[in-house]
C-alpha cells in the first residue's frame, strides 16, 4: 500500500489518500516547534509522497494554518487534499498587555471562540482560507463539539442547537455551491457520532484516539451506523497521542498526558505480540484502521522530518496473518473488528 493510494469519501466526488498529515503537533501541543523545524517537517512529507493535509483554527490559535499555507500554497492545487475545521473563531486579546493563551506552546496571541452558528460557521471558513493564503479547501470539519469542552449538558445543548439552527445550513450551502466537496465532524469521544447522525447528513467523521488498535469498542456501534449512513472515517491518532508509536516508556503520552496503568498493561500485552513475531508496533498500529471498509485515512502527527519517515515507511511493513491471529487469540482483537487478516 502506498501512502497516495485513494479511497473515496462517503456519497461525495472526494477522494482522500490513506494517509496524510495532521498538524496538531506542529501548532505546539507538546512543545515549541520552531519555523525551520515546521517546514522541514512539511518538506519531508511532500517528498515522502503525503498528498492528504489536515489542519484547523485551534492549532497554535492559527499558527498550523498560517504553516501548512506556507508549504503548500505554491504547489499546484490539484495535486493535495487539504481539509481544515470550524466551530472556533479567532479574535485580537481585549487586553494584549495581560493577555495569556488558552492552550498550545509558543502559539500566535488570539483569544478563542467557541461558536456554531451559521455567521460563525461562514467566518471561521474565510478566515481559515486567509491564514492558509489557498482559497479552497476540500472538506470541512465542525470541531470539538463534545463534553470535553463543553462539560455540562447543557452547554452542549446549546452549542448543538447553533448547529441545528444556522451551522449545518452554512455547511450544506459551502457544500452544494461546490466551495467544499465534503462535510463532516471530528470526534474525541464515545457516543458523538450517534449524536451528529441523529441531526445532520454528514459525509465524513474524523475519528481522533478512539479506534485504534488499543481502542476499538466505537467500531461496533457508531462507525458501523456511520457506514451505514453512506458516511466514510479518517481515523487521527492512530497511536493513541504516542503510546502506540514509542511503547511503554517514562514518558510515554496517552491522551495528552500520562497514561494510566490500565492502558500501560495492554499497551505492554501488545508489545508482546508484535515482538513474537518481529513486528514494530506502530506499524500494525498504523495499518489496523484501514482494514475497516469504513475508513478511508489515516493521518497522524510529527514535529521532524525523521518522524514523518519512520511513519511513511510503516505502511510498507508486512505484518504476517499469525500476528492478527494472536492478538485474537489473546482477546487482544475481537473477532468483530476488522483487521487486516480479515
Amino acid at each position: 500500500m502506498r501512502p497516495n493510494e485513494l479511497r473515496t469519501v462517503g456519497k461525495t466526488d472526494l477522494k482522500l489518500p490513506v494517509l496524510g498529515l495532521g498538524t496538531c503537533p506542529l501548532g505546539g501541543v507538546y512543545a515549541a516547534i520552531d519555523e525551520t523545524r515546521a517546514r522541514a517537517t512539511f518538506e519531508a512529507s511532500w517528498d515522502a509522497g503525503l498528498r492528504f493535509y489536515d489542519t484547523a483554527p485551534w492549532y497554535g490559535l492559527g499558527q498550523a494554518e498560517h504553516r501548512t499555507g506556507r508549504t503548500l500554497y505554491d504547489r499546484p492545487r490539484q495535486d493535495y487534499i487539504l481539509t481544515t475545521k470550524v466551530g472556533r473563531v479567532l479574535h485580537a486579546p481585549k487586553n494584549r498587555a495581560t493577555y495569556k493563551p488558552p492552550a498550545w506552546q509558543a502559539p500566535l496571541q488570539f483569544d478563542v471562540k467557541h461558536e456554531f452558528t451559521y455567521d460563525a460557521i461562514m467566518r471561521s471558513y474565510e478566515d481559515s482560507l486567509q491564514r492558509l493564503g489557498i482559497n479552497q479547501v476540500d472538506a470541512l470539519f465542525i470541531h470539538d463539539l463534545d463534553h470535553g469542552y463543553f462539560a455540562e449538558e447543557s452547554e452542549l445543548d446549546a452549542k448543538f442547537n447553533e448547529l441545528d439552527t444556522g451551522g449545518y445550513k452554512a455547511l450544506e450551502e459551502l457544500k452544494s455551491s461546490g466551495e467544499v466537496k465534503a462535510i463532516g465532524a471530528g470526534i474525541n469521544e464515545r457516543g458523538m457520532i450517534n449524536r451528529f447522525l441523529d441531526g445532520a447528513d454528514l459525509d465524513v467523521f474524523l475519528v481522533a484516539s478512539r479506534y485504534t488498535l488499543l481502542e476499538h469498542e466505537i467500531y461496533r456501534d457508531e462507525i458501523v451506523r456511520a457506514g451505514g449512513h453512506g458516511a466514510s472515517v479518517v481515523v487521527g491518532g492512530a497511536f493513541n497521542s504516542g503510546i502506540l508509536a514509542t511503547g511503554v516508556t517514562d514518558d510515554a503520552k496517552y491522551e495528552y498526558g500520562k497514561a494510566p496503568e490500565s492502558v500501560i498493561e495492554r499497551v505492554k500485552q501488545l508489545t508482546r505480540v508484535a515482538n513474537a513475531h518481529n513486528v514494530p508496533l506502530a506499524a500494525a498500529a498504523l495499518q489496523f484502521p484501514l482494514a475497516a471498509p469504513e475508513v478511508v485515512s489515516v493521518v497522524f502527527g510529527a514535529v521532524s522530518s525523521k518522524e514523518v519517515e519512520q511513519n511513511v515507511s510503516y505502511l510498507d511493513v508486512k505484518i504476517p496473518d499469525a500476528f492478527w491471529s494472536d492478538l485474537r487469540n489473546d482477546n487482544l482483537l475481537p473477532d468483530d473488528i476488522p483487521s487486516p487478516l480479515g
